[in-house]
């Protein structure tokens, strides 16, 4: 008889229920005694109601899984720890650029490809303008809105370099104006600080539509209610800020265009009354300003907000109907104008530089405008 026959045998039911169980061979030549694994030996092997359930069984189900082991407790102490490094290094990282010097290039070539001055650039890497490169040397470029002292720099020299005041530089800084400066140290940019202040909720003005000009240049303050009840530009806000926004060295005026009286009293309110800084305004045709420039009609501004980056400035004046805004971000100002369709360009130039355009994510275009009439043409120039 096989093995599977004597299988079947041992698990139907006997006749004589006295015998519990049944002997067969070993494979070794021993006997034992076999029965349905799990079940008593008393039970009858093909009926389930006849097995018990141990008390076992459902006290093991119910009880508490065991305690982590002492690794286990480690290894998420080490994950946790390196998120929380990982969050704090994430924006620095991603802030800072490096270079990679190849052969022949010098340390101006690197700043013009990066769109950064060539003293930041030193400054960043705690070098002479002058230094010479080694090949496979690894360069720190600077971020935006930040200025890095060079070897021999002062913060005039910072400042003046960047079109601000000693004064405004030492006091985005948060240091006395006699502040010696160390090589390699960062300075942020009047409009650039990245302060919990810049991020909160600017919340409503205390006298919603009196804004609070100033002129950059002269540093000539008002403060006016710009529009009247019906929501014109009243007379005498109109002239003064004609004169706020007269060109610079001429002091010639032109009509402010009636929209972007209104724009600007929008965008004051927006940020809770703080100042206005007026950089530019109008300005003649000549040099990087053409005669299809909106500032020689009127219609343009630069300027930026007291305490408010220009990151900030730039993404709330994207989202106003019909405008043209021009981020700088080697500078300390964003451009607005009106037109009949939005437009929005990226220029990287400083004081005295021809225009060099990113448009929509880009790359840069030295072309001084080309025959970008309708947009990046109208960006003005740091004075």
């Amino acid at each position: 008889m096989s093995r599977i026959e004597q299988t079947v045998i041992m698990l139907a039911p006997s006749s004589n229920e006295s015998k519990k169980t049944r002997k067969m061979p070993h494979a070794r030549g021993r006997t034992r005694r076999l029965g349905v694994v799990g079940c008593p030996r008393h039970a009858n092997a093909l009926d389930p109601m006849s097995v018990p359930i141990s008390s076992n069984v459902s006290a093991s189900a119910n009880a508490p899984a065991p305690p982590p082991t002492r690794a286990l407790r480690r290894l998420g102490l080490a994950l946790a720890l390196g998120l929380v490094l990982l969050i704090a290094v994430l924006p620095i990282a991603s802030a800072q650029r490096q270079h990679r010097v190849r052969a022949g290039q010098t340390l101006a070539a690197i700043a013009t490809r990066h769109h950064v001055s060539l003293s930041n650039l030193a400054g960043a890497n705690r070098l002479r303008t002058t230094a010479r490169l080694q090949v496979g040397q690894v360069l720190t470029i600077p971020e935006e809105g930040v200025a890095y002292v060079a070897v021999g720099q002062t913060l005039s020299h910072v400042a003046n370099e960047n079109n601000i005041t000693a004064e405004q530089l030492a006091r985005a800084n948060r240091m006395d104006v006699g502040t010696v400066l160390q090589p390699g140290q960062r300075l942020v940019l009047p409009g650039h600080e990245n302060t919990a202040a810049a991020r909160r909720e600017y919340g409503r003005p205390r006298n919603p539509g009196v804004v609070t000009l100033s002129r950059f240049s002269t540093r000539e303050t008002v403060r006016i209610r710009v529009l009247d009840s019906r929501g014109r530009p009243r007379p005498a806000a109109r002239t003064q800020l004609a004169r706020l926004m007269r060109e610079r060295g001429t002091d010639a005026t032109s009509r402010i265009d009636d929209r972007l009286i209104r724009l600007m009293v929008q965008v004051s309110d927006h940020f809770g009354g703080r100042k206005v800084y007026i950089i530019s305004g109008f300005r003649a045709a000549s040099g990087f300003t053409r005669e299809s420039s909106r500032h020689v009609q009127g219609k343009a501004i630069d300027f930026r907000i007291d305490r408010v980056s220009n990151t900030d400035l730039r993404d709330y004046c994207r989202q106003l109907p019909d405008v043209g805004v021009g981020y700088y971000p080697n500078s300390t100002f964003i451009h607005l104008d009106t037109r009949s369709e939005s437009a929005y360009w990226v220029d990287y130039s400083r004081s005295g530089e021809a225009p060099r355009y990113r448009r929509n994510g880009g790359t840069a275009d030295t072309r001084g405008g080309g025959d970008e009439s309708d947009s990046a043409a109208d960006a003005s120039e740091p004075e």
